[in-house]
């Protein structure tokens, strides 16, 4: 559904808003497969990656592994087929679409051939990424070998799939797909379904009121994203599986931004008390504390920080993830660069939510 359209010094965008048990069912698959560790994910993500994977029956658990364990990635780069499948694009039609889908078209997807920054990653990579596809091994490679080709993680998502040929890779995913659909999702797909769609919709009427650089802001928990010229069109997509987590990807002419949806279900007490633990888990690391040292200097990217504070570029990136959910730094940028920065407000807030904590009801707060 259209939001606005923006057509000042930046590049013309179209905003969306759109929830669909296709993309979270995707997503799910992402975490349940994905390196990050459960820590970095919200009480209620992780209890239900806990649960999820005590419950995995035996042929599930084995159909993921024939896809990869750590295959987290892989599932993200199909968020772009999710959002071709006929409305309403549940869980069933992205199957539907998967199995009608031409297997190379599939790997090219998975590869990221309409994936803008991924095509312009380095002069004639678009003709690599095609390559790999179609089964070069000194495409395939080369692909594995560059340190920001799936942000760094290509050895571990594709490490099973990309030997494969493309039938036997549509095959494979398909049958993960599907056991996951029926041993799961589709049980929980229409209540899930119902809490997203009502986020979406409150993400529409927020439009009316603002212009669409800070509804992105506002609906992405403070990421100053800035137009691409590639992407005219922005999707909003809110998740559950993965909140905290911001999942940034592209197709085609399409940045999508999977954003974590706002709980509706929350009084004032258990919305502090959130906060107050995501800020405690925030600060209560040596490692990031170093990190918000490095950036009391100025906003700085993942790259930079990671030379800073002697870490590897993943592990900060984790890291970035607890101390945004917390409040404390801010992203901005797309994808020729991101850049994290202190939000200069966290002190107020964090000031607020402990004031909340320790003051009684009718005392007056500092």
């Amino acid at each position: 559904m259209l939001i606005r359209d923006v057509t000042l010094t930046d590049p013309p965008v179209v905003v969306e808003a759109e929830a669909a048990g296709a993309y979270e069912l995707l997503i799910e698959l992402s975490v349940l497969t994905g390196e990050g560790p459960a820590a970095t994910l919200d009480p209620a993500a992780a209890g239900w990656l806990a649960r999820a994977r005590d419950e995995a029956s035996a042929g599930l658990r084995a159909a993921l592994a024939r896809v990869g364990d750590r295959s987290g990635e892989v599932w993200l780069h199909l968020l772009g087929l999710a959002m071709e499948a006929p409305g309403p694009r549940d869980a069933a039609a992205l199957l539907a679409r998967l199995e009608a889908a031409d297997p190379l078209e599939v790997r090219r997807q998975l590869l990221g051939a309409d994936v803008p920054a991924w095509r312009r990653l380095e002069p004639g990579w678009a003709e690599v990424i095609q390559a790999a596809a179609a089964g070069d091994r000194a495409a395939q490679g080369r692909l594995l070998a560059h340190p920001r080709y799936y942000g760094g993680t290509a050895g571990q998502a594709l490490a099973v799939l990309l030997p494969l040929g493309p039938d036997e890779t549509r095959r494979r995913l398909l049958e993960a797909l599907a056991r996951w659909h029926e041993e799961s999702f589709a049980a929980r797909e229409p209540g899930l379904v119902e809490l997203l769609a009502a986020d979406a919709l409150a993400t529409r009427e927020l439009a009316a009121t603002m212009a669409p650089a800070r509804l992105v802001e506002l609906v992405c928990g403070g990421f100053a994203y800035e137009p691409e010229p590639e992407c005219p069109r922005v999707l909003l997509v809110p998740h559950l599986a993965a909140r905290p987590w911001l999942l940034l990807c592209q197709h085609r002419d399409t940045r999508i931004i999977c954003h974590p949806a706002r709980r509706q279900d929350r009084d004032e007490r258990a919305a502090t008390a959130e906060g107050l633990l995501r800020l405690g888990r925030a600060l209560g690391d040596e490692q990031r504390q170093r990190i918000l040292a490095a950036l009391a200097g100025g906003p700085r990217d993942l790259d930079e920080l990671a030379v800073t504070v002697g870490l590897s570029r993943s592990t900060v990136h984790h890291h970035m993830g607890l101390l945004r959910a917390a409040g404390l730094v801010a992203l901005a940028g797309n994808a020729r660069r991101y850049r994290y920065g202190l939000r200069r407000e966290a002190v107020a807030e964090a000031t607020a939510l402990l004031a909340s904590l320790l003051t009684t009801p009718g005392e007056e707060r500092p």
